[in-house]
């Protein structure tokens, strides 16, 4: 029983030792990612998108440029990246068990995208104006969506009943439209207005369209 519980002891230290290992490294990875973000944007809103190249960025952060590819892939990307895409998975997973999926998605961009765009809003509303402004990262980004609509899709397919699962590329499509509305709405109008009234407000339409005449 000793040896046992010795046994199971030094597996679970060992398990957590390694969770935390993974943890960490998470954390310097993301970390690495949003200096990388930051210091390229101060290049980009000084220079122009066209004219910074990734050893330009590279250089600033410290790294080698072959790095930056490793991590981005793209120069694109590099504006585009999200630090908290898979939170948002994560609360869209769990809020689309407990609610209706217009309210699910709703409320899942409004706690993880407004919330922290209004905490951090100077850097986010330049980044966001930015991408609007630039025509290589608006296609980028629309051709984001057209991935993300994929990955939503999938997502309500998984809770939808069988009756509605046809509906879920639409309703997937739908949702993330309201969400580039209310993104533009914000940016035009340099976030006077919060991001999450503005969200509520486009995913009020979206509900409403039926009543149309």
């Amino acid at each position: 029983m000793q040896v046992t519980l010795i046994l199971i002891v030094t597996i679970n230290m060992e398990a957590a030792t390694i969770c935390t290992m993974m943890t960490l490294r998470e954390k310097n990875r993301r970390r690495m990612l949003s200096e990388t973000q930051r210091e390229a944007m101060k290049l980009f809103l000084s220079r122009g998108f066209g004219a910074v190249l990734v050893d330009d960025i590279a250089a600033a952060v410290g790294v080698a440029g072959s790095t930056i590819y490793r991590h981005f892939k793209t120069k694109e990307s590099i504006v585009l990246w999200d630090e908290h895409d898979e939170v948002l998975d994560a609360v869209l997973t769990e809020r689309l068990t407990k609610q209706a999926p217009l309210e699910a998605i709703r409320d899942a961009f409004v706690e993880t995208l407004a919330e922290r765009y209004q905490t951090d809003f100077v850097f986010q509303l330049a980044r966001v104006r930015f991408i609007f402004a630039t025509p290589a990262l608006h296609a980028a980004a629309i051709e984001a969506d057209f991935r993300a609509r994929d990955e939503l899709t999938r997502a309500l397919t998984q809770t939808l009943s069988a009756k509605h699962k046809a509906a879920a590329p639409l309703l997937a499509g739908a949702s993330l439209l309201a969400l580039d509305v209310a993104m533009g709405r914000w940016q035009q109008d340099k976030g006077r207005h919060g991001l999450d009234t503005l969200i509520a407000e486009e995913f009020d339409r979206l509900s409403n369209l039926a009543a149309i005449e």
